[in-house]
């Protein structure tokens, strides 16, 4: 989940900052609050699933925080894009 959110995110993001898709600005922003939708249901899928099952909370917790990693870098990709 991780590597689709990122990569769909940069590639929207370097289409976006590039020009080509200004008239698709709207859609990619409900693009992306669709992927932050299903970032938070797995997160929060893996930290019930840690919960139930006491042997896997490490590698759910793991898990959880890298996709915690899209976080910090969809704010940098939004400044840049105001900044353009």
């Amino acid at each position: 989940m991780f590597w689709f959110s990122f990569s769909a995110g940069t590639i929207l993001f370097f289409s976006l900052y590039s020009g080509f898709m200004t008239e698709f600005v709207v859609f990619g922003g409900w693009v992306l609050c669709l992927f932050a939708l299903l970032n938070t249901f797995v997160f929060f899928a893996l930290m019930i699933y840690g919960f139930i099952y006491q042997s896997k909370f490490i590698a759910c917790l793991k898990s959880a925080a890298v996709l915690l990693i899209n976080i910090p870098i969809a704010l940098v990709y939004g400044c840049l894009i105001d900044l353009k």
